[in-house]
């Protein structure tokens, strides 16, 4: 099996990481994985890109982490891929695979674009979403909300290692629950730790559509997910609110 991590960040656009996209590569070559997609946040999100440049310029800051990435996997047999992590109102969070930094570049609508309307573009565009950590509770999220988004997305990740276990739980009974592919990610933002997820496919990922493609059809497996998936369930603190 072939191992993919799905959600890490990069100091180069995050302003929570502090580890490069290089480090990061060095750093999951080491410990057995075949390749990574690097999601940063984006413009609603936690990013470090100043908002106030141009958009072009912004969108090139931005991928700087995943440039340096790239690079630094020329030659290793080690796959890097381009994603994005974008917020919404109410802390909810979503992993944005296949797309590029040129079509960011042409789309600066995006600045202004939330709710169904993101999703409705994200997916007509080719796009593959998949709800980041649901159920995660955090002091920072000053909605004190849970936004659930069944019918917006494609994939759900159902483990992720910066959860809280009771956290993870929910949102894996809540993947399961939807019947949509679950992910694993571990979420990380520096490049050391032993706390892993991500998926498994049982073959080579040339492109991200072939692990679009095995996640869709569920034949990736969520690395660690057993993790996800012991502790018992607590009330949760926060609302929980379903989209249409």
């Amino acid at each position: 099996m072939y191992k993919y991590e799905l959600h890490l960040h990069t100091k180069e656009a995050s302003a929570c990481a502090r580890s490069s996209g290089a480090e990061m590569v060095d750093f999951y070559i080491k410990n057995g994985y075949q390749g990574m997609v690097v999601t940063d946040h984006f413009y609603h999100g936690n990013t470090a890109i100043d908002r106030d440049l141009p958009w072009e310029d912004f969108i090139t800051e931005y991928y700087r982490g995943y440039e340096s990435a790239r690079k630094a996997a020329e030659g290793c047999n080690f796959d890097v891929f381009f994603g994005i992590e974008e917020k919404f109102e109410l802390w909810d969070e979503y992993l944005v695979l296949g797309i590029t930094p040129e079509f960011l570049k042409e789309h600066p609508e995006l600045r202004d674009m939330r709710g169904k309307d993101f999703f409705d573009f994200m997916h007509a565009s080719g796009a593959f979403i998949i709800q980041a950590h649901p159920y995660r509770e955090r002091p920072y999220m000053r909605a004190q909300t849970v936004m659930l988004r069944p019918n917006d997305v494609d994939a759900i990740e159902a483990y992720n290692c910066c959860n809280t276990p009771d956290c993870n739980r929910r949102g894996y009974e809540y993947a399961k629950s939807t019947g949509l592919p679950m992910t694993g990610g571990s979420d990380r933002h520096t490049a050391d730790g032993d706390y892993f997820s991500g998926v498994a496919v049982p073959f080579r990922c040339q492109k991200i559509e072939d692990l679009i493609e095995a996640i869709r059809s569920h034949r990736a497996e969520v690395i660690n997910l057993e993790e996800a998936i012991k502790p018992e369930l607590c009330e949760p603190n926060f609302t929980v609110k379903m989209s249409e």
